[in-house]
């Protein structure tokens, strides 16, 4: 008779999504709207079945006029992409005239986790937004372009108009390391305070920003960089790990 095989390490994510007792329905429930009522949970569910791939004029009208019942609050012609993934709307904010293009995603967990995005912020296809009992805010005229990361376990604050290129990676945190032979997946994050951005900054692509960074106003950071240290305001940052190479000169 074969042995059941050992329980892996797991982070404390996968111990409570796997743990024994729990039905697939009530997991899926949490996941999708957390401690929404049954009513939320199947309007959600009605809304992600039925107007989620809806291609072209009319999956878009449709989208616009039921999904905004779904969130936390809604402004004004927000316009959601096609494949979208959405988690815990209740608990995420939207401004007037936000565009979430294609395959996006929104995902909140935990009952302290939050999401705002500000007025005319563009989220462009394939990013993900990731509020792990943490909150993320876009201020008004962010422009994340595709394939990003936007992730924390504590905070993430992006000022106004911030301009972020493909494929950067913004607010990992790292695991404690063990003395006790503890495997690195099963040790608690270690959080810094979070990331904060200033207005108007702009990361090239392919930038990661780990936690406890704060990036100035009016900063550039270059292509490819690993932004560990503060990054003043009106300067450009490039290089592993990312240091100041000039200032911005600023009229006046």
């Amino acid at each position: 008779m074969n042995e059941a095989a050992p329980t892996p390490a797991m982070t404390r994510q996968q111990q409570h999504f796997s743990a024994s007792g729990r039905s697939a329905l009530g997991i899926y429930r949490e996941l999708a709207v957390g401690s929404g009522s049954w009513h939320q949970f199947l309007r959600y569910e009605f809304s992600m079945l039925l107007l989620s791939n809806l291609a072209g004029m009319l999956g878009l009208g449709a989208r616009a006029a039921l999904y905004p019942g779904l969130f936390r609050e809604c402004g004004r012609r927000p316009a959601f992409g096609r494949g979208m993934v959405i988690r815990r709307p209740a608990q995420i904010g939207l401004g007037d005239k936000v565009l979430l293009d294609d395959y996006t995603s929104l995902d909140v967990r935990g009952e302290a986790g939050a999401i705002t995005v500000g007025d005319h912020c563009i989220i462009s296809r394939f990013s993900t937004i990731a509020a792990k009992n943490g909150r993320i805010t876009l201020g008004p005229g962010v422009n994340i372009g595709s394939y990003c990361r936007v992730a924390t376990e504590s905070l993430v604050e992006f000022g106004s108009s911030v301009l972020v290129g493909a494929f950067c990676y913004i607010g990992p945190g790292n695991h404690q390391l063990g003395t006790d032979g503890t495997p690195l997946i099963a040790m608690e994050m270690e959080k810094k305070g979070g990331v904060k951005i200033g207005d108007n900054a702009w990361l090239g692509t392919h930038v990661t920003v780990v936690d406890g960074v704060t990036i100035g106003e009016g900063a550039i950071v270059g292509a490819h960089a690993l932004v560990r240290d503060d990054v003043p305001p009106w300067t450009v940052a490039a290089g592993v790990p990312a240091k100041v190479i000039k200032q911005i000169p600023r009229n006046g």
